[in-house]
């Protein structure tokens, strides 16, 4: 199949794009000048493998939560793929926390996928392989470790996603009985998009509506300055 994938949940933008079995991806850490970089990205690698927009078969995307600008960006760019395609190339929409922790399913004990939404809160999911213990939610240290203990305080527990080190220590230092490792960072979230999107394909699960956008769980911080006035 041919594809084009985009994380930018955080600042390490991932785009990749597939023609058959050739694939051409890259990874730009760079923050909040990805929404300068995002556009020119997917034309480049889309020429690497002279692959055009007219025929990709499907788009995928990171849906939230993550940031701001840049799931924004990625959402406008892909849905202008569709429009473009009038309506042919559809676009299949992968929750963060779910991508960030589906390479882990294997684990024998629990998988936390965070993403830190600052002020000691937390974009936070829990799953148990392919069993859901606690959807994604922003949420706190607290109440992940109480939904922990309902699922068993002796499981193993693998923090994952761009912040997994740092909430392994904060879960450490909240409970120090707790057996907890963090992953590395996964180089390219967009294999995990490729497969997701394509298990969508396979089980008929809707693409994007029009009217959709991304899952920012939370208000944006012009929006909360907006209200206070």
């Amino acid at each position: 199949m041919n594809a084009l994938v985009i994380d930018s949940s955080s600042s390490r933008l991932n785009i990749a794009a597939k023609k058959g079995s050739v694939m051409a991806q890259a990874t730009l850490d760079i923050g909040a000048k990805q929404s300068q970089s995002m556009l020119p990205l997917i034309d480049w690698l889309l020429k690497q493998i002279d692959l055009t927009p007219a025929e990709l078969d499907y788009t995928a995307l990171t849906k939230g939560p993550g940031t701001f600008t840049g799931l924004r960006i990625s959402f406008a760019a892909l849905k202008s793929i569709q429009l473009a395609s009038a309506d042919k190339v559809k676009v299949y929409a992968i929750p963060t926390l779910k991508a960030y922790a589906a390479p882990y399913d294997f684990f024998d004990g629990l998988v936390v996928s965070v993403i830190d939404a600052k002020k000691n809160q937390f974009f936070a999911r829990i799953s148990d392989g392919e069993k859901v213990i606690m959807e994604a939610k922003d949420t706190n240290v607290e109440e992940v470790l109480a939904e922990i203990k309902k699922s068993g305080e002796s499981k193993k527990i693998l923090t994952v996603g761009p912040d997994a080190a740092s909430f392994a220590e904060i879960l450490k230092k909240a409970d120090a009985s707790l057996d907890v490792k963090a992953a590395k960072v996964l180089p390219y979230t967009t294999d995990v998009l490729f497969d997701l999107a394509e298990k969508m394909i396979v089980e008929n699960a809707a693409p994007l509506e029009d009217y959709e956008g991304p899952d920012y769980m939370r208000k944006s911080e012009a929006e909360l300055a907006l209200e206070g006035k």
